[in-house]
């Protein structure tokens, strides 16, 4: 019988592999012809990551689509919000699921989910919320899990937070109606995943052999502002090892 009563699982890395700087491009190469006649590839690129970054240092103040589309459109006087959020939208419905060609599924994921609902605990994904909805549920199929019950699932609209801000997990664990101590991190980033330590979750680090060395433009640009807010904290990490290690500790099997 597990003595946790809530599983947060981080997505990228975690269920689903990937070479974050082929990915990026992918995505911004998919994405900039929706802006074109506002700013060109080069532009949108820079504006994408700048804007990216605000969003990750959001204070709660709004939620993070909305910190990440005020800033997109600062310095745009020609687009709206509700344009920018629109154009966007068109491309997470139309095109950002081509990106699946460029991820692998980690086989094992679906099980651990599967046996952890069937355990009678909460699942919750716990990814970074910087993507919307629209885009997550591409990633959840990415992952084999898009049919499971999930109880909570962090994207953009419904977060005013990213990790590894404290709020994020805050936010978790409210939504889950659940205690710190009733509930596991199970996640690959030393300092996004990790970070859930500052608010007395467990956590565990996911080791995996396939994503060493994939650290890309997401990670070295993208996350530098997080990175560098988290750069002081060690964050506690109770245990490490496989996802199916992580099972174990978590079912006790």
């Amino acid at each position: 019988m597990s003595v946790f009563k809530a599983l947060l699982l981080d997505l990228d890395n975690t269920l689903f592999l990937f070479n974050e700087d082929t990915f990026l491009v992918s995505y911004a190469q998919l994405a900039a012809p929706y802006f074109t006649d506002i700013v060109d590839e080069s532009t949108f690129f820079q504006k994408l990551l700048s804007s990216t970054m605000h969003m990750l240092r959001n204070d709660g103040s709004q939620t993070n689509v909305e910190a990440f589309t005020h800033d997109f459109i600062a310095d745009l006087p020609a687009l709206s919000y509700q344009e920018c959020y629109d154009r966007f939208d068109r491309f997470y419905r139309e095109a950002f699921g081509k990106l699946g060609k460029v991820v692998q599924k980690v086989p094992s994921g679906r099980r651990v989910v599967e046996r952890t609902i069937r355990a009678g605990l909460q699942v919750a994904i716990a990814t970074n919320p910087i993507f919307p909805d629209a885009a997550t549920r591409y990633r959840l199929e990415w992952a084999g899990i898009a049919d499971l019950p999930i109880a909570l699932v962090t994207h953009a609209e419904n977060m005013r937070y990213c990790k590894p801000h404290p709020g994020y997990f805050r936010m978790v664990l409210e939504t889950l109606g659940r205690k710190a101590k009733d509930c596991l991190m199970v996640g690959n980033d030393p300092i996004s995943d990790m970070s859930a330590a500052a608010v007395g979750i467990k956590t565990f680090l996911v080791e995996l052999e396939a994503e060493k060395g994939r650290l890309g433009i997401i990670s070295k640009q993208v996350g530098q502002q997080a990175r560098q807010v988290a750069s002081k904290a060690r964050f506690r990490i109770d245990w490490r090892g496989s996802l199916q290690d992580a099972e174990r500790v978590l079912l006790g099997s």
